[in-house]
């Protein structure tokens, strides 16, 4: 299973990893540190797509929200599955209609 992680934050990326160690499934990870960053990997040709992405929605250049529409309006892209973190974004009624206009 090929995993992207798009977070800029070094502990979380050190976490993950070595949460994703004590899982029983051959993985191999990417770690992208900021949106711009993820949506260069996404859209490079012959690059193998992800499985599923890990987005951090507190990002600098380009935040998660912004990488999760651009995501979605891509026919090749928007079929990976995504999971969202958030470590420090407070949820408010604003940001759940935003999510949900994006889904």
């Amino acid at each position: 299973m090929h995993i992207v992680l798009a977070d800029d934050d070094i502990d979380d990326c050190f976490f993950f990893k070595k949460a994703l160690k004590q899982v029983p499934v051959l993985t191999e990870l990417t770690i992208v540190n900021d949106g711009e960053e993820l949506m260069q990997y996404l859209n490079e040709p012959l690059k193998t797509l992800p499985d599923i992405i890990f987005l951090d929605l507190n990002m600098p250049r380009k935040n998660g929200l912004e990488c999760l529409k651009e995501i979605n309006k891509n026919l090749q892209l928007q079929n990976i599955d995504v999971i969202v973190l958030a470590t420090s974004f407070g949820r408010s009624e604003d940001f759940e209609i935003r999510l949900k206009n994006l889904i």
